[in-house]
Formats: C-alpha cells, sequence, structure tokens
C-alpha cells in the first residue's frame, strides 16, 4: 500500500521517545510497503529517508498539499510531536484534505487534559482511528467520540539484546566506570520530573554506581546535571551512537517518573533495557502496567519502600525480562496500525 507518514521533528539526533518511535515505525511500515515519509523541520537527503517538506504550523502549504497529491496515499499515519493536542487533531484533519480523504490515523504518544468543549471538537475533527500506548488514555479519546486502537509495546530485540561478561567489561573501561561496582542506569531527559534525584540517592551506598544519559537534542537542566556529577554519578550528554552498549554495561535499570509528560506512555528506554535481560525498577507509568505484570525481573516501586531496598530485590532474584518483550517487535505494532485503518478505507 502506499502509506504516508508525518512528524514534525524528524531530524537528527535520534535520542528521544517521540523522534525514535516515529523513525522505528517509518522502517517497520517500509519493509512491507511504499511509504512517504515527511516532517517540517530538518533537511531531506538523509540517511533514513526523511523528506523535509516546508509548511506552517497547521500545516497549509501548498509545497506539502503538492506532496501528498503527487504520492496520492491511500492510508496515512501521523505521530505529532505536541502528541494529542487540539491542534494536532486539527492537523491530522489537514493532512486528510491534502490526501482527497485517506484514511487517516494519529498516534499520540502522551496523554493530553482536554477543555469542557473537548467532545464536540473532537467528534468533528477525530480522525479515522487514534492510537494511544495506555488504557487509560483510549478511554479517554473514545469518551470523546474517538475511534480509537490501543497500540502494542515495540522494541528491536536484535539491537538490544545481552552481551557476555567479557563484553560488558570492556564497556565500563570504554566509559570509565569499575568492573566490580553495580551498575544502576537511567535514560532519557534531563528533567526533575524524572525524578533523577532519586536515582542519586544510591551514591550513598559503596555498592551502587549510578549511570545517567541525558537526551543531547533536548534542553538540559544544568543545575539538575551538575548536582548529579556532584553526587558522584556518571552523566553522559553527549549523543551516544550505540545507546544499546549503556545498558550492556549496566546492572539493573531505573525509571521513576510519575509525571504524565515526563515521558511517552511506553518509555522505549524500559522497553530497551528489558530486551538486555536488565532487572528494571519502575514506576506504574502510563502504559507500562497494562502490557506487564510485576515479576521476572521487574519491579514496580510506588515509593512504599526506600529505593536502594527495592533494587536489591530485583537483582536477587531470577531475572526473564527479556522474554517479556523479545515478541513484541515494531513489525508488528505497524500491522496493528495498518490493519486497524485498512478497516476504515473509504471507497475510492
Amino acid at each position: 500500500m502506499r502509506i504516508l507518514t508525518f512528524s514534525e521533528r524528524l531530524a537528527p539526533p535520534f535520542d528521544e521517545g517521540i523522534k525514535n518511535f516515529a523513525l522505528e515505525l517509518i522502517q517497520a511500515l517500509r519493509a512491507e510497503h511504499d511509504v512517504l515519509a515527511l516532517s517540517s523541520v530538518g533537511s531531506s537527503g538523509s540517511e533514513n529517508g526523511i523528506v523535509h517538506t516546508r509548511t506552517n504550523r497547521l500545516l497549509l502549504s501548498r509545497p506539502l498539499r503538492a506532496a501528498i497529491r503527487a504520492f496520492d496515499p491511500q492510508l496515512i499515519v501521523y505521530v505529532p510531536t505536541a502528541c494529542g493536542t487540539a491542534f494536532s487533531f486539527l492537523r491530522a484533519r489537514m493532512l486528510r484534505t491534502h490526501a482527497r480523504g485517506a484514511s487517516t490515523g494519529l498516534i499520540t504518544l502522551q496523554p493530553r487534559p482536554y477543555s469542557a468543549v473537548g467532545k464536540w471538537y473532537f467528534r468533528r475533527l477525530a480522525p479515522d482511528c487514534s492510537f494511544a500506548q495506555s488504557q487509560r488514555t483510549v478511554d479517554t479519546l473514545a469518551d470523546l467520540g474517538c475511534r480509537t486502537a490501543l497500540l502494542p509495546p515495540a522494541v528491536d530485540a536484535q539491537r538490544f539484546a545481552p552481551v557476555a561478561p567479557a563484553v560488558k567489561a570492556t564497556l565500563r573501561h570504554r566509559y570509565g566506570i569499575a568492573v566490580d561496582a553495580t551498575v544502576a542506569t537511567h535514560v532519557g531527559h534531563l528533567k526533575s520530573k524524572r525524578k533523577l534525584a532519586q536515582i542519586a540517592s544510591l551514591q550513598v551506598s559503596d555498592r551502587y554506581h549510578a549511570v545517567i544519559v541525558v537526551s543531547s537534542s533536548t534542553k538540559q537542566d544544568e543545575r539538575l546535571f551538575q548536582t548529579l556529577q556532584d553526587a558522584g554519578c556518571t552523566v553522559i550528554g553527549d549523543y551516544v551512537e550505540d545507546i544499546a552498549d549503556i545498558y550492556r554495561l549496566s546492572d539493573v535499570y531505573l525509571f521513576l517518573a510519575e509525571e504524565y509528560t515526563a515521558a511517552i506512555e511506553m518509555p522505549l528506554s524500559v522497553l530497551e533495557a528489558m530486551a538486555c535481560n536488565l532487572p528494571v525498577v519502575c514506576t506504574p507509568f502510563g502504559g507500562l502496567p497494562d502490557a506487564f505484570q510485576a515479576g521476572r525481573g521487574l519491579v514496580y516501586w510506588q515509593g512504599e519502600s526506600p529505593l536502594p531496598d527495592c533494587v536489591d530485590r530485583a537483582l536477587s532474584a531470577p531475572c526473564t525480562t527479556r522474554e517479556l518483550v523479545e515478541q513484541h517487535t515494531w513489525p508488528a505494532l505497524a500491522r496493528t496500525v495498518v490493519q486497524s485503518l485498512q478497516r476504515r478505507m473509504p471507497l475510492r
């Protein structure tokens, strides 16, 4: 099929959740379909095959419309950087108009609050299908009058995989981390809403060493950066070419965010750590508890016990987190999206 994808900020570096989700989805779709991937920020000709087109915030643009109509898509998949805002739904409608009514799906990776007039507004602007990563967001959109579908988790289990102890030791030498340390890692935005100070508290114990890799493409909290370094954490602020190496040198992964805007609802870093068969200590964030029950190395933490005790418990139990995610592939997610939109294709 001819599938148009659109996301506003598909420009390197690809080191944050929404951009990485969109890129992985595009690559999975391309394996089985003819895909035109458009974006409005950056420049064309990248190795990822993204075509950048001039447009305004509402996607009112002759070049954009011309590119879409020349391609004549049968399906449209929109992954908005702003997630499920009212303007994102308006932009989805504009993409559908440019494509002369092609079946259109909007993927919202974070929930958004909606006003009292939202039900009237969304019922009229809703695309053919709205996708979300948690049952709570799916239900919220359904209450607003949207046709909805729950997205499954997805991870590249070939890229993210466990390694032998010798490889782990080599990676630790590369990053200046003691081979005999118990390394607790977090990957993501350097923001206080990620509860990074809690991770730094592990440094009080001589047993643990915290490693925090922060997105280089988003604004960093310099004060928090310095606080973490002063606590003795290894903080990596530069772009890491192969983020899988960070999981490979680690012993446990931590994700302690609670605010809904702290990450996408199915945090890719948690799935990637699980694919590397790391024990994971995380809050019951977003869609994680919808997809995964606690156990087998996955521990949900809600502050009911000290974090070091919870990490100790995760490390002492048998860990088979890789088995929880290795069947959740990007091709499977892409097929979910395509099949949902195919059921709503107009007669043309």
